[in-house]
């Protein structure tokens, strides 16, 4: 009688112990979702992310300089690139939270250069400047938006890059017409 109970005491116990003992010992370091899509990006959509948050950055803060120009055209254009890559690097910055990926906080020496150059200009010597980086830099952002289309590996970078490249072609345009059209203004 005393073997039955002890036997039974035992078997309680486990039974009682045995849900924090699979709780300790099942995964203990599990990754959470979002480390583990981070985990599984690979560079080439990393360097996207990346690219393409400090281009679109730097397109806001020259373009907020810019609203300083004469020109009508030029503040135009200069609004509509605020407006546009505002929401661009929002829905970049949502998609790379999601991912797990940590978003450029400042622009390149490239950006920083160009602006630190530009924030010392006036008048057509401005606006000429200005939009010779607005068109390098939108050559650039096609460039890069058509190959994650292409070839990146992130099903929603993809779709991101699909979406947004019309809207960057779009401005590719403009600002290559606006550039020549400074370009002569400033040749008179």
């Amino acid at each position: 009688m005393i073997r039955l109970l002890t036997t039974t005491a035992v078997f309680a116990v486990g039974l009682l112990l045995a849900p924090a003992i699979y709780a300790q010992t099942s995964q203990p370091n599990a990754p959470s979702p979002a480390a583990a899509a981070k985990d599984t990006l690979s560079q080439e959509d990393r360097t996207f992310i990346k690219e393409a948050a400090i281009g679109s950055m730097a397109e806001v803060e020259l373009s907020k300089l810019a609203q300083k120009s004469e020109n009508a055209d030029v503040k135009s254009f200069a609004d509509h690139m605020i407006q546009d890559h505002t929401a661009v690097n929002q829905q970049l910055t949502a998609i790379a939270t999601d991912l797990g990926v940590g978003m450029p906080k400042a622009l390149d020496t490239e950006h920083e250069r160009l602006r630190e150059n530009v924030q010392t200009l006036h008048g057509k010597a401005f606006d000429e400047q200005y939009m010779h980086g607005m068109v390098e830099d939108h050559d650039k952002a096609v460039n890069l938006f058509q190959r994650e289309e292409r070839s990146g590996h992130n099903a929603e970078l993809k779709q991101f890059a699909q979406k947004i490249l019309p809207t960057l072609q779009e401005h590719q345009k403009n600002a290559l017409e606006l550039s020549h059209k400074v370009s002569q203004a400033a040749a008179r």
